[in-house]
């Protein structure tokens, strides 16, 4: 029940199980347009900008993700998480590709791989999926990554407004804290 729990509470399932299907169709062809658009070209059709991300992803997220399970070490894998950043990143120029991200994609890839295979991370291998599977398994992990981001992407941009938000309202909530705290004290007076 985990992975279609995840898709609703991320927002990319609609409530609505008769429109499910549908939706789900359409944001794996617009998933798969994207990658056929901003991925599967050749390197001397990217700017500069492009090819330094899909650098900064390989250097972060190859050799740091989940390094202790050989499943996260397989080329495909690291592949479909390749193309699930990298793809993010360029729709989302904001903020781009920033170190941690990947890690919030892992989750996602673990939570929608145990529909299609069995046991444990540690006895999966991505070739018993079809192509098809894991075109499926990286629509969803990109659009519920996609989902989780857009509440804090502005965490990642320059300046961080969202960090700078939530900072000021920390900062609120302490001074009240502190003022009614300092109000109710015997000794405050």
């Amino acid at each position: 029940m985990r992975p279609d729990v995840w898709r609703l509470l991320l927002g990319y399932a609609p409530p609505n199980s008769d429109r499910k299907e549908g939706v789900l169709r359409r944001k794996l062809l617009e998933y798969l347009g994207c990658v056929s658009q901003y991925y599967d070209i050749p390197d001397t059709e990217r700017s500069d900008d492009e090819i330094n991300i899909l650098c900064q992803i390989a250097v972060d997220y190859c050799p740091r993700t989940v390094a202790d399970v050989s499943f996260f070490l397989e080329p495909q894998v690291q592949k479909s998480l390749e193309r699930i950043l990298y793809t993010w990143a360029i729709r989302h120029p904001a903020s781009g590709y920033v170190q941690g991200i990947n890690d919030l994609a892992t989750p996602f890839l673990v939570v929608f791989l145990s529909e299609y295979l069995e046991g444990g991370a540690d006895n999966w291998s991505i070739s018993d999926l079809s192509l098809e599977n894991i075109s499926n398994l990286e629509a969803v992990c990109y659009w519920c990554l996609s989902k989780l981001l857009d509440g804090m992407q502005d965490h990642y941009t320059f300046a961080p407004p969202g960090i700078q938000r939530l900072v000021f309202k920390l900062k609120e909530l302490v001074r009240r804290i502190d003022s009614n705290t300092l109000s109710r004290d015997p000794f405050f007076v």
